[in-house]
């Protein structure tokens, strides 16, 4: 009896698909389990001396939203711990602007979330006039999770 050539090729692909490894896609490594600490938390900085926030004074600040930056998946990953200080100024409407980073430790993917979380942040509008700079904020990056200071 003579397979035709269809299910030749088909029994063929299923022989050779033991054979072949298929990429599986990168997973979140905070989906893997427990954040496991590999270096120390550094020493938090002195942040009045780093940046200074004279300008942002005068006009309450009323969050209208903020959310935390997330905790790198490189720093989780790499089980490193850091801060960021964060800069900014908002304009009349409560609108963040000039969004930019004083310091941080180690720097890198940390500071780029903490910046990226500050530019959606949307506060009530402030009085008419009102234009606060240099309003700063730091976040930490501790043991899997991010506070802000």
């Amino acid at each position: 009896m003579r397979t035709t050539p269809l299910l030749a090729l088909a029994g063929l692909a299923t022989l050779l698909s033991g054979c072949v490894s298929v990429p599986t896609p990168m997973t979140d490594p905070r989906e893997r389990g427990p954040f496991m600490p590999q270096s120390q938390m550094p020493l938090m900085p002195n942040i009045a001396r780093m940046a200074p926030s004279e300008g942002c004074q005068g006009e309450p600040l009323s969050a209208v939203h903020a959310p935390l930056p997330e905790y790198p998946a490189r720093g989780w990953a790499r089980g490193e711990q850091g801060w960021s200080i964060v800069q900014f100024d908002v304009d009349e409407t409560g609108a963040v602007e000039n969004v930019r980073i004083a310091q941080g430790v180690p720097g890198r993917f940390f500071d780029r979330e903490a910046r990226r979380a500050v530019e959606q942040w949307q506060f009530a509008p402030l009085s008419e006039g009102a234009h606060l700079t240099g309003c700063t904020v730091m976040f930490e990056f501790v043991l899997g999770q991010v506070r802000i200071r």
